[in-house]
């Protein structure tokens, strides 16, 4: 799903759980009035206002809510506010025989701190897995990283950007051999040019 799409999405989830939040906080008002004991024609015509907007609400916001939720991509950003169960889904589960540091590519990852997502750092396996850029590491989630853009900034070091809104930012992958290097930044670049 392209950037356009996935923005999409997310304006449509957000606008779904605004009008459901507008719906929560009228529906309270209008219970606290329907106790009002002053029964004037002003309350009375707040208290009709309050409820049809109320319903408008919540008939714009479920749906929103729900479409914009379907027709979403893995998203770490809304799924880890909106949808913990989805979010959980959509990291990979941490495996029970965990692979030898001899197993695949392992590099040392840093990401520019976002407190919006989860955080990245220390040793880690690289796995592409379904079109998929994966960092793992013992005894947690495997994350999965969206490239926006590649940079080979050494013989060992290269750095992904993810995006400043919404992401890990820029993620810094250090490997050990120049050859791990090649091969990650070769791979990644090919997810950079299908998305």
């Amino acid at each position: 799903m392209g950037h356009s799409s996935l923005l999409f999405a997310r304006i449509l989830r957000l606008t779904g759980v605004s009008f459901s939040v507008i719906w929560l906080v009228l529906a309270e008002l209008a219970y606290f009035l329907s106790f009002s004991n002053n029964p004037s024609p002003e309350v009375g015509r707040t208290f009709v206002i309050i409820i049809a907007i109320s319903l408008v609400s919540f008939a714009l916001g479920v749906p929103f809510a729900l479409i914009g939720g379907y027709i979403s991509p893995p998203d770490p950003w809304l799924d880890f506010w909106l949808d913990p169960l989805r979010f959980r889904k959509s990291l990979k589960p941490v495996k029970e025989n965990e692979p030898s540091e001899l197993a695949g590519i392992w590099a040392t990852a840093t990401a520019t701190k976002n407190w919006m997502v989860p955080n990245i750092g220390g040793k880690c396996l690289v796995e592409f897995e379904r079109g998929s850029l994966f960092l793992l590491q013992r005894g947690r989630d495997d994350v999965l990283v969206e490239p926006k853009s590649v940079l080979r900034t050494g013989n060992l070091t290269i750095v992904i950007d993810t995006g400043r809104i919404a992401s890990y930012g820029k993620v810094t992958l250090t490997f050990t051999s120049a050859s791990d290097a090649d091969t990650v930044e070769r791979e990644t670049t090919k997810l950079v040019g299908n998305s």
